[in-house]
């Protein structure tokens, strides 16, 4: 493969080159580096403004014009936000939220934690809600609990562990824009008595409730999972029922000794289920590697029972913990079928 360069004598800030593939045609993530330069999505652009807008709306377009014919998802995605961004700096918000939108359904389906914030965070732009408290719920609810140190030693497993779920709605600050104080609380309302309800049938206990976000704990592994799976299939049926709102709900699960040696479960233990659950996508149950291995094989028995499967995984870094950690997105749908590890 060859590549176009500038023309002997030009200067160095002429457009960067861009790559041609083997068939002739100029790649989708070349357009895409050359437009967010040109626009000054990153770097220092220099030129007028206008002029540099332009040539950047153009090499993005472009970029998303290759990347749909050769279906290239995670491209289009970040080609999208990039889009929006630069449409947002010159007015046209009508159009980077529709860019958005798209961006974001992709994102939540790679799991590309990265870009949902990103996007979101672009949304909310768009919608005047810059300054609206972006912390999640599951924020608040760590912060309460590692104030309040409550003893989990009673809801333990024999073993002395305990299976820990933590959750909350996801875009939750837009849906509380968007529906009203009064609406957003019946929502609220409605999501907690899911929860509390499912709670009840499987042995769990609520540690703590804060905003839209829980924090519940298990003697058994797979009573965790089986609640979580329980709440997302009853959101899924209530979102198929009707055309009202729709709660994308995300769950992080890990189990550990509910008091460690050095009597610091909170900083351990906990802060591991959280940090999962952060990266977790709406209607995601997601958990530990230790999760998955306690649970597994382990489900209720009967045409009603829970047949625990999980996904084949993915390693991620999670905030404020050391090293890389395996994940598993556990199966909840009915009518899907995933591959049993």
């Amino acid at each position: 493969a060859h590549r176009y360069g500038p023309r002997r004598g030009h200067r160095h800030d002429a457009p960067r080159r861009l790559w041609r593939r083997r068939d002739g045609r100029i790649d989708a993530r070349s357009h895409r580096h050359e437009g967010r330069h040109a626009g000054g999505v990153i770097g220092n652009p220099t030129g007028p403004a206008a002029g540099r807008d332009r040539d950047g709306e153009r090499h993005l377009r472009t970029a998303l014009e290759i990347a749909g014919r050769m279906g290239d998802v995670p491209v289009l995605a970040v080609t999208r936000a990039d889009l929006a961004e630069l449409l947002l700096r010159g007015g046209d918000r009508e159009q980077a939220l529709g860019l958005l939108t798209e961006s974001l359904s992709s994102a939540r389906q790679m799991g590309a934690r990265g870009l949902v914030d990103r996007a979101l965070a672009l949304s909310l732009e768009a919608q005047g809600l810059t300054d609206v408290d972006s912390t999640t719920s599951i924020d608040e609810v760590v912060e309460a609990i590692e104030a309040e140190r409550p003893d989990l030693s009673p809801h333990a497993a024999p073993d002395g562990t305990v299976s820990i779920l933590f959750s909350d709605i996801e875009d939750s600050t837009i849906l509380t824009e968007s529906l009203g104080d009064q609406r957003w609380l019946e929502v609220l309302r409605s999501h907690n008595v899911v929860f509390r309800e499912a709670l009840a049938r499987h042995d769990g206990f609520e540690v703590k409730n804060q905003g839209d976000g829980f924090m519940l704990a298990f003697p058994e592994p797979s009573r965790a999972l089986e609640c979580a799976i329980e709440v997302q299939r009853a959101f899924a049926e209530r979102t198929a029922a009707s055309e009202d709102v729709t709660l994308r709900v995300r769950m992080g699960l890990h189990t550990g000794e509910a008091i460690a040696e050095d009597g610091d479960f909170f900083g351990k233990n906990v802060i591991l289920a959280a940090r999962i659950a952060a990266q977790a996508t709406g209607g995601e149950i997601l958990v530990s590697e230790r999760m998955r291995e306690a649970a597994e094989g382990h489900g209720s028995e009967g045409p009603e029972g829970t047949d625990l499967r999980f996904d084949s995984g993915r390693e991620l870094e999670l905030k404020g913990l050391a090293g890389t950690h395996m994940v598993y997105s556990a199966e909840w749908e009915r009518s899907e079928t995933v591959e049993v590890i």
